[in-house]
Order: C-alpha cells, then sequence, then structure tokens
C-alpha cells in the first residue's frame, strides 16, 4: 500500500516544503517599505525624504514582480501603482520645494496601504 501512495505523498510534501518560501517572498520588500516609509516621515530634510521614498518606490517595483495568486493580484497591481502615483507625486513636490505637499502625499500612502493590504497577503 505504502508504495502506491508514495508517488502522491512526494509530490505534497515537496509543496508543503515550498509554501513558506513563496508565503513570504512578498514580506521582504514590504516590510523595506515599510521601514522606508516611517524613515521619510521622520526625515528632517528633503534629501533624506528623497532617499527614502526613492528606496520605497525600488522595493515597489521588487514587490511588483513576486508571485502572487491570481485571484488577488489585479487588486494588488492596482494598488501598487496608486502607491507609485503617490511616491512620484512625493517625490515632484520635493524637488519643488514644498516638504508639506510630499508628506501630504506620503499621508495618502498610508491610506492606500489600508486599502490594498488584504491584498498582499498570497494565501488564496
Amino acid at each position: 500500500m505504502l508504495k502506491t501512495l508514495r508517488p502522491l505523498l512526494l509530490p505534497l510534501m515537496f509543496g508543503l516544503l515550498t509554501l513558506p518560501a513563496l508565503a513570504g517572498e512578498l514580506e521582504q520588500p514590504m516590510k523595506k517599505i515599510g521601514f522606508n516609509y516611517k524613515q521619510a516621515l521622520k526625515a528632517d530634510d528633503a534629501a533624506t525624504m528623497e532617499k527614502h521614498i526613492k528606496e520605497m518606490k525600488a522595493q515597489l517595483d521588487i514587490a511588483k514582480e513576486k508571485k502572487m495568486p491570481e485571484a488577488k493580484k489585479a487588486k494588488f497591481l492596482e494598488g501598487m501603482n496608486e502607491v507609485q502615483g503617490e511616491l512620484d507625486a512625493s517625490l515632484a513636490a520635493l524637488q519643488a520645494g514644498d516638504q508639506e505637499k510630499a508628506r501630504a502625499h506620503l499621508a495618502k500612502v498610508n491610506d492606500l496601504k489600508k486599502e490594498y493590504h488584504t491584498y498582499a497577503k498570497q494565501k488564496g
């Protein structure tokens, strides 16, 4: 009986071993985005704020490339694109010398996080 079940159990066991790796694929870029978001908000000068926003954009690009369940991928990418738009607007405001406007765009990023965060979860 074990010989007949072995071909079925082996792929199942391999699949279970790879699930944690898949689940964690998005975790690191998202954590880095969150860290840089907090650092950008704390920044006292435009140059530091700009550095952290650019790092957020880089991690955003990495996150967009990660594997996602098809049921969530479209909404996830929609949210990431909206975040990217706010980050671009924040950078433009910084380049224009308007830190308050840049911070307002960062606040919108936080609102988008609240709206789209459930789509970042990779299970089902």
